[in-house]
């Protein structure tokens, strides 16, 4: 069919050039990397115009169907990441729903359900058919025309699968796709979150934020009209709600607003490139996304949010009227595992996953903080990092509002001195922060003032505490720093370590098993036990049987344990390694090596040598340029006592380690860092 024009249709530019690209490609391994990067390119696509054409399809039935195609394409992208170990590409801007339409040699006219359904099915078609072109040019029976077959495969089946539902939908019958647990709100049993975190003490201070303070009693009124102002825009139980903002009340009004009203509240990092923040979108299908007013917030969103979610964005401005003129909602009466809220966690690679928590969260997230922490009601609790960031959304925010405390809120972007003028200025009593923070404290000289302000206890998490880190805090503070283990999928610190020779024990409330039995000191994965387990993972079948097992959650990292008769984390499953066939323990060598003189911090990647042999490049900071030279031979004194298989083979001196912005450390940006400057033609 020819296209409005009378042209032939045209593919979209990305998928077009990854076509020519494995056209050219020679009969080998290049063929079939071609062909998996096509694939995720189809599969992205199709998500996008899935989950966009729920959002246009002005039928409650339509949205919820095309919904779960749209989960269907996340569930394959999965399966390819799984099978062939390639990261999901950004998504393409270009593939629209009109540009779906001429790709798949259809009409556009999006209120009709049967076009929408002659799209999709000619998408996976011509998916399909593309395989199969490709798949007869190849040598028969050769690795790589097996891997286009089976794609092609795949594609007739999606294509076989949405035919079937169209006609089932033409006849009036029931889908028989169902959605995966996690999205779908469950009937009512007396429970919301939202209500359990403000229902306090309405004289109290609850929160505190750039001269303003809010308490108990004002909060949950602004929650409960939040919650109607919600319900007045039409939004239904178990529609999601971005928030885009930073940190502040306007941010925990709207967020305990929407979990108040049965909906899904998803936090944002105002600050997500562009490409993530198009990924996030067509995986989650917002019906409403709140971001600042400023005018470069609002030019910036603007220009990084396409259409239909472009006409969904909501200014604080008019968050903030709105409020004013709601009428406070009802509390949603809910189910214990009905979803409250999304975090997407904070990997160091690849893609972040979207975390799905139940409103039972609520009834055990102050537990660790006030048995394991010693927090009170009487404390002012202060976190650095920012609130779409599950730790410190958690354990400062969570457990603060539950046990009745003051939670003090910067919408600034944290930085040493940023971090010490709030601290000065609000007066915490406890500070919750990232090793990063931590060495950037000490680097800066500024550690001090964070005692004298008062602070009396400090809490890090997020990534690995050197203990010569620890000990640095300990001298310019006075103050010991309690350690912790969490994750996105546990929200609160499963384990602490508090400095007392006993290591990693767990937290109150949570139980810890090695997955399987193995020996004292060497390294496995374990079973987490803990109240506030999520419920899973949107869209990940696949991750979702690798670590959430039986009520309790399995994460990748490493632990060892101890002889003190606790866990010593040991790094990743990648972070293992094998060279000159013996096994490398990338963060033991990290930490025996970031000690030295003159080393602020350290870190270390696998990558190939010339001759594609695995080696270590290893990657440093130094305190100023005097420091560097001390650093530079402390540390080849210190590597060429070591055996020569735990020796790096390349050092790097770097200004600061790439993080991202919960202060992660990002490996694979190492990884490519390296090429760049051993080859800076790369």
């Amino acid at each position: 069919m020819p296209s409005r024009t009378g042209a032939a249709p045209p593919a979209p530019a990305p998928l077009q050039l990854l076509e020519d690209a494995a056209a050219l490609a020679p009969t080998s391994g290049a063929a079939a990397l071609a062909g998996v990067r096509t694939a995720f390119e189809i599969e992205l696509g199709g998500r996008a115009f899935y989950q966009r054409a729920a959002a246009e399809a002005g039928n409650a039935e339509m949205a919820q169907l095309f919904g779960r195609f749209a989960l269907m394409e996340g569930e394959h992208m999965e399966t390819l990441s799984q099978r062939y170990h390639i990261d999901v590409p950004p998504p393409s801007p270009e593939f629209r729903r009109e540009v779906a339409a001429l790709y798949a040699n259809v009409s556009d006219r999006p209120q009709e359900p049967d076009n929408l359904f002659r799209i999709a099915i000619g998408l996976e078609q011509r998916a399909a058919g593309y395989f199969a072109e490709h798949a007869a040019r190849l040598p028969a029976g050769s690795a790589e025309q097996r891997l286009y077959q089976e794609l092609a495969a795949e594609e007739r089946e999606h294509a076989e699968l949405l035919t079937t539902e169209w006609e089932r939908w033409r006849n009036g019958r029931p889908a028989l796709m169902s959605p995966a647990a996690p999205l779908e709100p469950v009937s009512g049993q007396g429970c919301n979150a939202a209500l359990q975190l403000v229902d306090r003490d309405p004289a109290r201070i609850a929160l505190e934020c750039a001269g303003q303070r809010l308490s108990y009693g004002e909060l949950r009124e602004r929650t409960a009209r939040a919650a109607g102002l919600w319900r007045s825009r039409g939004l239904r139980r178990g529609d999601r709600v971005a928030v885009k903002l930073p940190d502040g009340i306007d941010w925990v009004v709207a967020f305990l607003g929407a979990m108040w009203a049965g909906l899904v509240a998803v936090p944002v990092n105002p600050r997500i490139p562009t490409p993530e923040w198009h990924y996030i979108l067509d995986e989650a299908g917002f019906s409403v996304i709140l971001i600042a007013d400023d005018a470069d917030s609002l030019q910036r969103e603007l220009a990084d949010t396409p259409s239909p979610w472009r006409e969904r964005l909501l200014p604080l401005a008019d968050f903030r009227r709105e409020l004013a003129a709601a009428e406070p909602a009802p509390v949603a009466d809910l189910h214990p595992d009905t979803p409250a809220y999304w975090c997407h966690s904070s990997g160091t690679s690849g893609k972040p996953k979207a975390v799905v928590h139940a409103h039972r969260f609520a009834d055990a997230v102050e537990q660790v903080s006030r048995e394991g922490l010693g927090f009170t009601a009487d404390d002012r609790l202060f976190a650095s990092s920012k609130l779409f960031f599950a730790y410190p959304k958690t354990n400062s925010l969570w457990a603060g509002l539950k046990l009745g405390a003051t939670v003090l809120l910067d919408p600034q972007w944290p930085t040493a001195a940023g971090v010490v003028a709030s601290v000065e200025a609000l007066r915490p009593t406890v500070l919750l922060s990232v090793p990063s923070l931590y060495r950037n404290l000490v680097n800066e000289g500024l550690a001090a003032r964070i005692a004298a302000a008062g602070v009396r206890k400090c809490v890090s998490a997020g990534e690995a505490l050197p203990p010569s880190l620890r000990e640095a805090w300990r001298r310019d503070t006075g103050l010991a720093i309690a350690n912790g283990y969490g994750a996105s999928e546990t929200l609160v610190l499963v384990m602490l370590d508090h400095g007392d020779g006993r290591d990693f024990q767990p937290a109150p409330g949570v139980t810890i098993e090695p997955l399987e039995p193995v020996a004292d000191g060497l390294p496995i994965r374990l079973l987490i036990g803990a109240p506030t387990l999520a419920l899973g993972y949107l869209d990940r079948p696949q991750a979702q049987a690798e670590h959430f097992r039986n009520g309790r959650f399995c994460p990748a990292d490493l632990f060892a344990r101890t002889a003190q008769g606790g866990w010593r984390f040991a790094g990743r499953e990648d972070s293992l390694v094998k060279i000159h066939g013996r096994w490398v323990n990338l963060v033991d060598l990290e930490e025996r090596l970031a000690s030295q003189a003159g080393v602020t911090e350290a870190a270390a990647v696998l990558v190939p040598d010339a001759d594609g042999v695995d080696a270590v490049a290893f990657f440093y900071c130094a305190r100023d340029e005097a420091a560097a030279a001390v650093a530079a031979d402390s540390l080849r004194r210190t590597a060429d006592a070591l055996p020569p298989h735990q020796r790096p083979h390349w050092w790097h001196e770097l200004d600061a380690l790439p993080r991202g912005p919960t202060g992660k450390l990002l490996r694979r940006r190492l990884q490519e860092l390296h090429r760049t400057l051993e080859d800076p033609s790369a």
